[in-house]
C-alpha cells in the first residue's frame, strides 16, 4: 500500500511509539541530572566533577534514542548541627504482664541481739521481660501461728537486687518468729517464700555487788515509793486502777507517768523477785514480785536492757531493780505498779486499787 503525501512534501510519522519513547526518555534525563545538582538539606553544595548529560539525538527516521551515560553526585546524609545525630528519648516500659520467679530471699542475721543494728531482707526477681511484683513480709510467730506485724518492701521491678532493714517495731519483741514473703507478680500469681528468724532478749544484768537502797523519798512503814524521778500518778483518770480499757478490760493498776524520762525504779517493799519476763500481749518487759506481805507486786512497760534482778533473788524497800519504760506498746514513759494476792497468775480478776497505798507514801511527783 502506498503512502500517503504530505501538502508540503513532508513524510508523516508513521510510528507514534517511538515519539513517545524520545520525550520519555528526555524527561528522565532530566531528573537524573536535576538530582546529581541538588544538594542535600545542610550539606555543602558539592563541586561538579563530571560532563553534562549528552543531548538526546534522533535518527533521521525517528528511530531509536542516542544519549550519552549520566554520571551523578552522591547525595550526603543529613545530619544535625554538631555532627550528632537525633536520639528519640527513651520511654520505659509497662511492666510485662509474665510470670516473675523469686532468685532471692535472704537474711543478713538469723538472730537479733537486742541493742545491735537491725538486720537486713535481700529480694530479687528474675523474668524473661521487664516486670514488677507486689512484696510484702509477714512476721509470724511459731508458737502462736499469728501474723503479729507486716512489712511493706513495696514494688520490685525484675533484675534489680532490693535490700531493706527488718522494721524497729519488731526490736521489743523478743520471741521466735517466721518471715514470710509474698510476692504478687503482674500475672495476679502469688509467690511465697519463708525463713526462720528470731529475736532474742537482753540478757538480765549480772546483779551487783549489794548496794544500800538509795531512797530519795523516804520509807514509811516498810514502804517505799516505787518511781525514783519526775512523775506524776494523780491527774489523769485515764492513769486509775479499773479505768475503761478498750474491749470492754478495766485497767488492773496504777500508772505513774514519767513524761519523757526512763528514771530508776526501786522495790516498794521487802520482796522475792519470782518472774522475770516479757508480755507480748502489751505488758512489754515486766518483773513480777512476791511481797514478804503476801502480796505480788506487777511492774510492767520496763525499760529494755535496764532489768538488775533476775527470779529468787531478795530485794529490799528502796532498792533499785529497773528503769520506768514503754515496752510493750506505742506509750509514753510510765510504770504501771499493780498489786494482786500471791500467786500472781492465779489472781488477775482479784487485783487491788493501789493508790491507798501510793497516795500515803512519800513520793516525788508533781500530781
Amino acid at each position: 500500500m502506498s503512502r500517503a503525501t504530505h501538502p508540503l512534501g513532508l513524510v508523516p510519522c508513521t510510528t507514534p511509539v517511538k515519539t513517545t519513547a524520545v520525550l520519555l526518555a528526555a524527561v528522565i534525563l532530566s531528573c537524573a541530572a536535576g538530582v546529581g545538582a541538588s544538594p542535600a538539606l545542610g550539606a555543602e553544595t558539592p563541586t561538579p566533577t563530571t560532563p553534562a548529560p549528552a543531548a538526546v539525538t534522533a535518527t533521521a527516521s525517528g528511530g531509536a534514542v542516542a544519549a550519552s551515560p549520566v554520571a551523578t553526585t552522591p547525595v550526603p546524609a543529613a545530619t544535625v548541627q554538631g555532627g550528632t545525630p537525633r536520639v528519640p528519648r527513651k520511654v520505659p516500659d509497662a511492666p510485662a504482664r509474665v510470670r516473675a520467679v523469686l532468685t532471692r530471699f535472704a537474711v543478713s542475721a538469723p538472730t537479733w541481739t537486742a541493742g545491735a543494728a537491725a538486720p537486713t531482707i535481700a529480694v530479687r526477681l528474675d523474668a524473661p521481660r521487664d516486670t514488677s511484683a507486689r512484696v510484702q513480709v509477714r512476721v509470724e510467730d511459731r508458737t502462736s501461728r499469728r501474723v503479729v506485724l507486716r512489712q511493706s518492701l513495696g514494688v520490685v521491678r525484675s533484675g534489680v537486687d532490693v535490700t531493706a532493714a527488718i522494721t524497729a517495731r519488731l526490736a521489743g519483741r523478743p520471741g521466735s518468729y517466721r518471715l514470710r514473703l509474698i510476692a504478687r507478680d503482674q500475672t495476679g500469681r502469688r509467690i511465697v517464700k519463708a525463713r526462720s528468724f528470731a529475736v532474742a532478749a537482753p540478757a538480765p544484768a549480772a546483779p551487783a555487788a549489794p548496794v544500800a537502797p538509795a531512797v530519795p523519798s523516804a520509807a514509811k512503814n516498810g514502804y517505799v515509793f516505787p518511781v525514783q524521778g519526775p512523775c506524776n500518778f494523780r491527774s489523769l483518770g485515764a492513769q486509775r486502777f479499773h479505768s475503761a480499757r478498750e474491749a470492754g478490760r478495766a485497767h488492773n493498776g496504777q500508772d505513774i507517768g514519767t513524761f519523757s524520762g526512763f528514771p530508776p525504779v526501786v522495790a516498794v517493799t521487802a520482796a522475792t523477785v519470782s518472774q522475770v519476763f516479757y508480755d507480748d500481749a502489751g505488758g512489754g518487759w515486766t518483773i513480777v514480785f512476791a511481797g514478804d506481805d503476801r502480796i505480788d507486786y506487777g511492774y510492767l512497760h520496763l525499760k529494755a536492757g535496764s532489768i538488775v534482778v533476775r527470779p529468787g533473788q531478795r530485794v529490799s524497800p528502796g532498792q533499785r531493780v529497773a528503769d520506768a519504760g514503754n515496752t510493750g506498746g506505742d506509750y509514753e514513759p510510765h510504770l504501771h505498779f499493780e498489786m494482786r494476792p500471791t500467786p500472781w497468775s492465779a489472781h488477775r480478776a482479784d487485783a487491788v486499787d493501789p493508790m491507798p497505798l501510793l497516795a500515803g507514801l512519800p513520793n516525788p511527783c508533781e500530781g
